[in-house]
């Protein structure tokens, strides 16, 4: 069993797998039979990039694609016996992993209908006129009495 590593609590992990694959994702360990189950949700791997610039120099940079390119699950389920290594994710990662997950979602989004909005769905007016409005009450309290 992983007994390094708190269960049953979710965190941002990078799994290193007997296969030598890193994949990170939202995690959360527990407990099967004696045995480290872990569920995975929107699992990546890191993808690095080096580019050899004119001038001599190299630039690298690193981003994410998808574990499982052609599936569309999002939790998958890992082993305990298929893990080599675990570790958190640093604070600086879960930002840009979130942040490729978030643009996942985003991207999905313009496949929905967009509803215009109007009184009867709790419309009440743009910013600019709620905050003259306001301004308004603030200069003469009994203006809205």
């Amino acid at each position: 069993m992983i007994n390094y590593a708190r269960h049953d609590e979710e965190f941002y992990g990078i799994f290193k797998l007997n296969n030598g694959e890193e994949v990170v994702g939202k995690a959360i360990l527990t407990e099967d039979c004696g045995e480290t189950i872990v569920f995975l949700q929107d699992p990546v791997v890191i993808e690095t990039f080096t580019k050899e610039l004119e001038d001599g120099k190299v630039a690298r940079g690193m981003g994410f694609s998808h574990w499982m390119q052609m599936s569309e699950e999002e939790f998958f389920i890992l082993r305990e016996k298929d893990i080599v290594s675990l570790a958190s994710l640093s604070p600086e990662y879960v930002m840009m992993y979130e942040a490729y997950i978030a643009g996942e979602d985003i991207k999905n989004a313009g496949n929905t209908k967009k509803v215009s909005l109007d009184t009867d769905m709790g419309y009440k007016g743009n910013v600019k006129e709620a905050r003259q409005l306001f301004e308004k009450i603030y200069k003469n309290p009994s203006y809205y009495k």
